[in-house]
């Protein structure tokens, strides 16, 4: 019964990853403008709240565009408008998506108003 259990778990989990959001649900966003990009981290001033700079140690790899297109994260430009999605733990950002934002639009890929 625990091992059916745990299978569900594990099934349950990798299905919610799928989603757009990292496992287990839970997540911050930040949208705001790429200040940084390095081979070591990102740094991102976000805009929501208390405008604040904010440090990402993992980065994906690739970015999504509005278009539906992908571009790597490498050649982001400084000022670059981005919607990012992340977790914090252990004092840590993980970035899980990111997003190239169109500051003046709404959604997925906007910023919120």
């Amino acid at each position: 019964m625990i091992r059916l259990l745990s299978v569900i778990a594990l099934l349950a989990a990798t299905l919610g990853a799928a989603g757009g959001v990292p496992p287990g649900g839970k997540y911050r966003d930040c949208h705001g403008y790429v200040r940084h990009v390095s081979l070591e981290n990102v740094r991102v001033h976000c805009i929501d709240g208390v405008p604040a700079d904010m440090s990402f140690l993992s980065w994906p790899k690739f970015v999504d565009l509005p278009s539906g297109k992908t571009m790597q994260s490498k050649d982001l430009k400084p000022g670059t408008p981005v919607h990012v999605i992340y977790t914090f733990s252990l004092g840590l950002r993980h970035a899980y998506k990111v997003y190239v934002a169109n500051p003046k639009g709404r959604g997925l890929y906007g910023f919120k108003s």
